[in-house]
């Protein structure tokens, strides 16, 4: 019988940057129960200090992050926005 994935185990590990003063939130998920790996989907490979990207075989996701309010945040920009849809 094949595993329901119905119990996770996340890493998380923070990478500081030193030469440039960034920081990057690594992650890793497995599902406890068969200790399969999960991979991260559509999220561009290689490494990118102002974008999320993952490891060439998915299993790490690469997070750039900072302390709040030391970089805006694309959200900062939409005062006033206006959202347009149906369902």
């Amino acid at each position: 019988m094949s595993c329901e994935h119905r119990n996770f185990d996340a890493q998380v590990a923070v990478a500081r940057i030193e030469n440039i003063g960034r920081f990057v939130a690594e992650v890793r998920i497995r599902c406890t129960e068969c200790n399969a790996p999960f991979q991260f989907v559509g999220i561009e490979p290689g490494f990118n200090y102002g974008a999320p990207t993952v490891s060439i075989d998915g299993l790490e996701a690469n997070l750039p992050i900072c302390a709040q309010g030391t970089i805006p945040t694309p959200l900062q920009g939409l005062q006033g926005y206006t959202i347009k849809g149906r369902n």
